[in-house]
């Protein structure tokens, strides 16, 4: 366990025997399959769930719905009158 060293009026603690607990995961690994899932690189670009990177681009780059307004009509219409 931790224990109180006295070196120059400063008492310093030490944990390095402490006993090991639990083992650690290996971080690396997890982070490299988050990361894959966030891309979804390996499905189809219609086949991918609405989740990690798909899901920013669909935020950011959104298709607006076309709408015809009457003076798009009408430009329509006056080129079509001086063809």
């Amino acid at each position: 366990m931790a224990f109180q060293v006295a070196n120059n009026l400063r008492f310093r603690r030490t944990f390095g025997r402490i006993r090991k607990i639990i083992d650690l995961p290996y971080l690396i690994e997890i982070q490299k399959n988050s990361y894959e899932l966030f891309l979804q690189k390996d499905a189809a670009p219609m086949e991918r769930q609405n989740m990690g990177l798909q899901e920013v681009f669909k935020s950011v780059f959104r298709r607006p719905a076309r709408a015809v307004s009457k003076t798009s009509r009408s430009r329509k219409s006056i080129l079509v009158k001086f063809r």
